[in-house]
């Protein structure tokens, strides 16, 4: 068993070495869990594009409102869920909860290809991630020194990473073996989640939280995560940028568009730029913690926008793909550690849980809608102009959250 216990206050830590070999073994026996879970949720995620818009037809606005759903429906419950945890000290066990609901949802997959199944199986599957997200990063940042906040989180993002490299693979080489059969990928997918949950069950001690004269109420633990110094400006600048951020499938829809390559290559997209996030989320933590997590996280965007700039104008070519596959992969290493490193070192460690569901809650929420407002601007006019359109907004909302974002000496760890 993976055991790490912290001293009782925060600031007390003593850290003898940086890098990973300084990383708590709870935080290593989450990201096995993460990896495990993801090649599960991406061998379904990497597919669904090409099952439901190239194999079953149907429009990108009805895939953007699949995948606005599928983003939005984590965040309905990550508030929730950070709430229970942190009242009740029960980090592990909403984070289990979260797992095996997802797990679950695999098998509805199976069910059929008709949109309300789709929808079914994506709200069960999304309000897992939901349970989970907000407990399990709290627990990461609890066993965490403060100095090595984002190193901690980079290393579980590059869990993730890989997990999510590798299922997008596995789902590709069953489709190459069984043309057509995605039920294969579903059911291989529902075995994966439950390894995962295994995984958490058998392998994670969580770290004791302090309470710290936690507020008796539920409402009083969102409210002591909004109330820390410059953490309502962090939700604000996160879910302004969310906005303009589609999610990958959306992406990789447009560059088949231009290139026109095979759909059944499609998952292959996602082993790419998973793999880039693989290579880049541990060295960008450890980056992020020596320049700034605000620092890294604002460059991440930067590097969104950038790629819509490139597919508006086409990529036309292998390279200019390759180039999206890693721009998308360095913009997640950059981003995805970064924005709950950002928050830990802001919120009181009794409402950890509460604030990160805040977080979380805003960023799905406003790429839940991201996705919707492409996949309709798509439909309606064409990629090109919706891209364009996507290309000005973002410019402009990482500008407004460059300045909105607290300065890098406003990021103490909270008492």
């Amino acid at each position: 068993m993976y055991q790490q216990a912290p001293p009782p206050g925060e600031t007390d830590w003593q850290v003898p070495r940086r890098g990973w070999r300084a990383v708590s073994g709870t935080v290593w026996a989450l990201g096995l869990t993460s990896f495990v879970t993801d090649i599960s949720s991406e061998m379904i995620t990497s597919v669904l594009p090409a099952y439901l818009v190239l194999y079953r037809q149907m429009t990108p606005l009805t895939y953007g409102a699949i995948d606005g759903l599928y983003q939005a429906l984590a965040g309905t419950v990550r508030i929730a869920s950070g709430v229970v945890a942190d009242r009740w000290h029960r980090h592990k066990t909403v984070a289990v909860a979260g797992y095996a609901v997802s797990a679950i949802a695999k098998l509805v997959y199976l069910a059929g290809a008709a949109w309300p199944v789709m929808v079914t199986a994506v709200t069960f599957d999304r309000l897992g991630k939901g349970l989970r997200t907000a407990p399990r990063d709290a627990m990461i940042a609890t066993a965490t020194a403060p100095a090595l906040t984002a190193t901690a989180f980079g290393l579980h993002r590059s869990f993730d990473a890989a997990g999510a490299a590798l299922g997008p693979l596995a789902a590709f080489a069953l489709l190459t073996a069984v043309p057509g059969g995605y039920d294969q990928v579903f059911l291989a997918s529902f075995v994966c989640a439950l390894v995962g949950v295994a995984a958490l069950v058998l392998l994670v001690d969580p770290p004791p939280t302090p309470s710290n004269g936690a507020p008796p109420s539920v409402l009083g633990h969102a409210g002591a995560a909004l109330k820390a110094p410059g953490f309502g400006r962090l939700i604000i600048a996160a879910a302004l940028l969310s906005l303009v951020s589609i999610s990958d499938g959306l992406v990789y829809l447009v560059a088949q568009q231009q290139t026109a390559f095979t759909p059944a290559r499609l998952p292959l997209l996602f082993v790419g730029t998973q793999a880039a996030y693989f290579l880049l989320a541990g060295p960008f933590g450890a980056l992020a913690d020596r320049l700034g997590a605000r620092t890294m996280f604002l460059a991440g965007h930067v590097v969104l926008v950038t790629l819509y700039l490139i597919l508006w104008r086409g990529i036309g070519s292998t390279v200019g793909l390759a180039g999206v596959m890693l721009g998308l992969g360095a913009y997640s290493a950059a981003t995805d550690g970064g924005r709950p490193a950002m928050a830990s070192r802001h919120l009181p460690a009794h409402a950890r849980a509460s604030g990160l569901g805040l977080l979380a809650t805003s960023t799905t929420t406003a790429r839940g809608a991201a996705a919707l407002l492409f996949g309709a601007l798509w439909t309606w006019t064409s990629a090109s102009t919706a891209m364009a359109l996507f290309v000005g907004a973002g410019a402009l909302l990482v500008a407004t959250a460059s300045l909105l974002l607290p300065s890098a000496n406003s990021t103490e760890p909270a008492a």
